[in-house]
């Protein structure tokens, strides 16, 4: 329609009329050019198949597993696929529009992105890309740390467990005779509830095989320490204590402490019990009641090396003699004691001198003698205070 025309047809509508019929003759003009151009547009817009392909490398050149979405202009269709093991990709669009863009991700590397479009009648568009490392920069951290404090047991050794009877004993405090310092039994004895018997130690009238003696929580085969070591030893009678096993028994812990790094000690204990010293009966002495020997025990604590190596140690030596009673030199009344006739005594004698069987031979000790030596020790590696090893040996 020309200008002129529209003046006309302008000029046969009503004054009041006009503003209404201007914009609806606007409206229609612009609703046809744009399905014009729409129809212009379709053929030339969705083409046929077309593959858009490409290889994802990094700064060196090698291949790199990624993820890769490809959309296509104008109406963002996306196809999405990964690269292969050479770092290659490919995506078919079976119509295709000329127009894509590519979107390339993998862990590690900055992702990428790129426009590619037809430039004459290519079917085949392609798109290589190089990722860059993507290095991760994280915040700075401040690390603080404490000294550890060494861990300590605040409860005092000397309380005593909860439904146990116990006792205490460091050494020679009066509780028994110096004579028998170091005898686990005698401390033992010191409690109400247990008795000594000749077997050891019992609890309520159990036997001496339902006791446990240990050295620092080990199995204690012995019954006797040397007595000037430095230890303490504590009887628990009847417990039940799941820590430490339930038996009805004694048992009697030693504890053998390290050796001190601020005072170096030493102690002995020497016993004589010489036979002369003695008296007894001539009974008494027929049976060979009168023994005599000597007992020593000699102890030492401190540091061996300066604040590297401390000890605790002690040594026990012990020797005892007596008289056996025999036929030969046991007196009338001794052999009556024992049940033998002392007529009978005198014929075994009598006959066995002429058959030449000796009464007495050579060679054969008329004293019967007992030697004992113990050792009890303790070395600490102390150059680590929050960590010490320690050898503990008991040699007897």
């Amino acid at each position: 329609m020309s200008i002129p025309s529209l003046r006309a047809l302008m000029s046969l509508i009503p004054q009041h009329r006009r503003p209404a019929f201007t914009g609806l003759l606007f409206n229609v003009c612009v609703s046809f050019a744009a399905g014009a151009q729409l129809l212009a547009q379709s053929p030339a817009t969705l083409g046929g198949p077309e593959v858009v392909k490409g290889r994802v490398v990094d700064d060196s050149a090698h291949a790199v597993v990624a993820t890769v979405m490809v959309t296509r202009g104008p109406d963002r269709l996306t196809q999405q696929t990964a690269t292969d093991a050479s770092g290659n990709y490919s995506t078919r669009f079976e119509q295709g529009t000329g127009d894509y863009l590519v979107y390339v991700s993998a862990p590690g590397f900055k992702s990428a992105r790129r426009r590619v479009q037809r430039e004459t009648n290519e079917t085949e568009l392609v798109a290589n890309f190089t990722l860059a490392k993507d290095v991760a920069v994280l915040d700075a951290v401040r690390v603080s740390a404490q000294r550890p404090v060494r861990a300590t047991n605040t409860i005092s050794p000397t309380q005593p467990e909860p439904g146990a009877s116990e006792k205490w004993n460091d050494g020679v405090v009066g509780a028994i005779a110096p004579t028998v310092a170091g005898d686990l039994n005698a401390i033992a004895g010191t409690m109400s509830n247990i008795t000594v018997t000749p077997n050891g130690a019992s609890v309520l009238g159990s036997g001496s095989e339902s006791n446990l003696n240990t050295l620092n929580g080990m199995g204690l085969p012995a019954s006797a320490i040397p007595r000037a070591a430095r230890t303490e030893t504590r009887v628990t009678g009847a417990t039940f204590d799941p820590t430490r096993g339930g038996f009805a028994g004694a048992n009697v812990d030693v504890r053998l402490g390290p050796g001190s790094r601020d005072y170096m000690r030493r102690n002995g204990f020497v016993t004589l019990d010489p036979q002369r010293l003695q008296f007894s009966d001539p009974i008494g002495r027929a049976l060979g009641a009168p023994s005599g020997g000597y007992r020593a025990s000699f102890g030492a604590d401190g540091e061996l090396i300066r604040r590297a190596l401390t000890y605790n140690v002690a040594v026990d030596l012990a020797r005892s003699t007596s008289d056996p009673a025999t036929l030969v030199t046991a007196g009338r009344d001794a052999l009556l004691i024992a049940g033998v006739s002392p007529d009978s005594v005198a014929r075994i004698i009598a006959l066995a001198t002429p058959l030449g069987i000796p009464a007495t031979a050579p060679g054969v000790p008329g004293v019967r003698e007992h030697n004992g030596v113990t050792w009890l020790g303790r070395l600490d590696d102390t150059r680590d205070t929050m960590k010490t090893r320690a050898l503990t040996s008991l040699i007897g």
